[in-house]
């Protein structure tokens, strides 16, 4: 929900907070684009020396973290007219962290049911993901509505959302295969 969201009202973001075109944003997504196929890209591989468990935490802390960062600074810095250079830094590390997440979040849910339960567990967790992404766009737009919300609010969504999804994976436990 918190890459979902930030990514639905990116380009208003761009627009209406920062006073910049909306070129600058597609710019922004490419960047993030290339951090997450880093992080695609290694992700198994990271995860094979560390488990998927922690790799998964480490993606989570890296998210937030760039949200974080993103928050501070974007309440810290006025807008200027023109794109911060910082907040191409934080899409591409995000967008690393967040694919540590995705890469592993399903092969984890596969490795903790049996070979019967398979197809029951992948409807699960895809429902699930589907429906994540179909409430984020309303929920978050309607808190930009809201009186006294404004678009800084965006990084701070995604702390909040980030830090649900810690308190669920918190509760997952490792499983190690077994050949």
């Amino acid at each position: 929900m918190a890459d979902n969201g930030v990514s639905t009202f990116m380009v208003n973001y761009t627009i209406y907070h920062l006073g910049v075109d909306s070129g600058t944003s597609l710019v922004n997504v490419i960047i993030g684009g290339v951090g997450s196929v880093i992080g695609f890209a290694l992700g198994g591989i990271i995860a094979e020396k560390t488990g998927r468990r922690n790799t998964l935490w480490m993606g989570l802390i890296i998210a937030f973290a760039c949200y974080a960062v993103w928050a501070v600074l974007g309440f810290a810095i006025a807008p200027n007219g023109t794109f911060p250079v910082w907040l191409f830094i934080i899409t591409f590390v995000k967008g690393f962290g967040m694919s540590l997440v995705h890469v592993n979040s399903f092969p984890m849910v596969v490795e903790l049911c049996s070979s019967k339960k398979v197809g029951k567990f992948t409807g699960y967790y895809y429902a699930s993901s589907m429906a994540a992404q179909t409430i984020t766009p309303g929920l978050l737009g309607l808190l930009l509505l809201a009186e006294g919300i404004a678009w800084s609010f965006l990084p701070v969504y995604a702390i909040i959302c980030v830090t649900l999804a810690a308190i669920v994976f918190f509760f997952v436990k490792s499983v190690k295969n077994v050949k």
